[in-house]
């Protein structure tokens, strides 16, 4: 897809400065995608899904794959895919923290019914203190041994965006339609203006 590529790729701080605050502004950010999606001609229901899918990809913790999982998932429900790329936009520095956090609590808790609390328990020690204090012992503790982060985690941010999936959806599914419907008059309007000012040049050619 075109929306993927471009012929300078951004560095990483560009991209974490544009998921921030776009230097084009929210507002032209919001117009650019919402033509990008209406034009389709999807249904409500494709546009709806496409996003919530993509929002609840972005609950778990593989950044660089959310992209790709959330096109093909919403390919699989036979949602947009364009959509399902932008939902992924619910996933952002803001967001991360609290998503994560929420998703390895749920995670621990799904590994402590399997039995599987002493698999991924972490030392005593490692309290938010530790963190500020020995953050490089922290990461190469947990570099070391990745199951302690990544099994809770994972398992927490897929059953969150399961469970988020159908929320999203109930929430955006109106606000899409109405936002679809007047997205199809505003292209009428223009078009019919358009079509207007061609026949009175064209009245003006024939006197």
């Amino acid at each position: 897809m075109a929306i993927l590529k471009r012929k300078k790729p951004r560095s990483m701080g560009r991209q974490f400065r544009e998921a921030v605050w776009p230097t084009q502004g929210w507002s032209r950010t919001y117009h650019y995608y919402r033509h990008r999606v209406f034009r389709t001609g999807d249904s409500t229901y494709k546009i709806t899904a496409g996003l919530a899918t993509g929002a609840a990809i972005s609950w778990t913790p593989f950044f660089g794959t959310h992209f790709i999982q959330a096109m093909f998932f919403s390919w699989c429900i036979r949602a947009s895919m364009l959509a399902g790329f932008i939902g992924t936009a619910w996933g952002n520095p803001w967001t991360f923290s609290f998503m994560f956090w929420i998703g390895y609590k749920l995670g621990v808790t799904i590994c402590g019914w399997f039995g599987l609390s002493d698999f991924i328990a972490l030392p005593d020690s490692f309290d938010l203190d530790y963190f500020m204090d020995h953050s490089g012992e922290f990461f190469a503790y947990l570099f070391s041994h990745p199951q302690k982060l990544l099994l809770p985690i994972t398992l927490g941010g897929y059953l969150c965006g399961l469970l988020f999936w159908p929320v999203a959806y109930a929430l955006l599914y109106y606000p899409v339609r109405a936002a679809r419907r007047a997205y199809r008059v505003q292209r009428f309007a223009r078009f019919k203006k358009k079509m207007d000012k061609q026949k009175a040049q064209q009245a003006q050619k024939d006197k």
